[in-house]
């Protein structure tokens, strides 16, 4: 069997380097997101003990899934699962993005969570560096650094801190510094170099960036299919009750207000520890800010360059990129052209040369 491009590698996950390329019968992997995606192999030929190693039967995260076009990888999964199905003679391989293990490490290994973190005079941006380098790199441990190059740190107006005592995992701090205001998106690109493997994570300033496609919607050999156009409304609000810490008419309490051509009043709450006033009306004026109006959220696939001269080149594709698709003389998408950037792709090998891109409109 052969997936044209596409090739999958198995990777060490400290040491980057390559184990074995593999050829998978089917396959899953998504940009963008951190959900369970699976590829299924036959027997590799390996003996039982190498089949086990190379896919971290007993080890789990210690091996990285790579999904490469043309040697270049789009998507690195951490492998955290298996599921033998004798009578096929199929393994399935379950794999996860990175943030997934964000989610159980802390600022800090086993028995030193006496320590308080605290940054001064960085932007959001050099906290999320501060953060990450600590999360992924620091030496906390032999089994704890991994090949993510880190940017360096930026200077600003920000301040940020919390104690060990909160015991807040390094995804909920990343996260909550995507959601300040102004805060920058964040996404853990797949490398190689040479022959080694990692990420690069990518701080946006507040977005994140990436080359440019311009389609066509109408056009005869157009390479978009399944456009589809979701208007969202239900989830738009006016307002946000900000909570804080205290009880009864002790409790720190602020919020956000839009004004009334927002809209009929529809109000929210947004419940915050360990935050000052002023702290909490942030918080509040950004989570409003993301929700004060309806959005459009479009889908759509959109072929490769292998078999589209018009289509995509997967290894150029990223988060972040800006896709321009022009619509003329459709009865509900206005004529013009419109612009989305790139939240979240993803594929199959069952259909190798289609790519599926969840998007927002700017």
């Amino acid at each position: 069997m052969s997936n044209g491009p596409w090739s999958t590698v198995i990777w060490d996950a400290q040491s980057g380097d390559r184990l074995e390329t593999v050829e998978a019968s089917s396959g899953a992997w998504q940009r963008g997101g951190v959900t369970d995606q699976t590829h299924t192999f036959p027997n590799p030929g390996l003996s039982k003990a190498d089949v086990h190693d190379l896919f971290g039967k007993d080890r789990p995260r210690d091996r990285v899934l790579a999904h490469c076009w043309n040697g270049t990888p789009v998507y690195h999964g951490l492998i955290l699962d298996s599921d033998y199905h004798p009578a096929k003679g199929m393994l399935d391989v379950i794999h996860c993005d990175l943030r997934e293990l964000a989610s159980a490490r802390w600022l800090f290994g086993i028995g030193a969570s006496t320590q308080t973190f605290q940054w001064t005079g960085k932007s959001w941006r050099g906290i999320a560096s501060r953060i990450a380098k600590i999360i992924f790199t620091d030496p906390i441990s032999p089994a704890w650094p991994l090949p993510v190059t880190i940017p360096a740190d930026e200077a600003g107006s920000q301040s940020f801190k919390t104690d060990g005592y909160e015991f807040r995992s390094g995804e909920s701090l990343l996260s909550e510094i995507e959601e300040m205001p102004g805060g920058p998106d964040l996404d853990f690109h797949p490398r190689i170099t040479g022959d080694k493997f990692g990420w690069d994570l990518r701080i946006g300033t507040p977005h994140l960036s990436g080359p440019t496609f311009e389609l066509n919607l109408q056009a005869a050999k157009s390479p978009l299919t399944e456009v589809g156009v979701k208007t969202i409304g239900r989830d738009k609000i006016t307002g946000v009750h900000g909570i804080g810490d205290g009880s009864e008419w002790d409790m720190v309490r602020g919020g956000a207000a839009a004004p009334v051509s927002a809209g009929l009043a529809r109000d929210t709450k947004l419940t915050v520890k360990n935050a000052s006033l002023t702290d909490l009306n942030r918080r509040a004026e950004g989570f409003l800010a993301t929700r004060v109006t309806t959005s459009q959220q479009w889908s759509f696939n959109v072929k490769t360059n292998a078999v589209d001269e018009g289509g995509i080149d997967p290894a150029q594709l990223r988060i972040g990129s800006i896709i321009r698709i022009e619509s003329r003389g459709d009865w509900w998408i206005d004529d013009g052209w419109t612009e989305h950037r790139v939240l979240a792709f993803s594929g199959t090998l069952d259909d190798p040369h289609t790519i599926t891109l969840t998007v927002e409109t700017i």
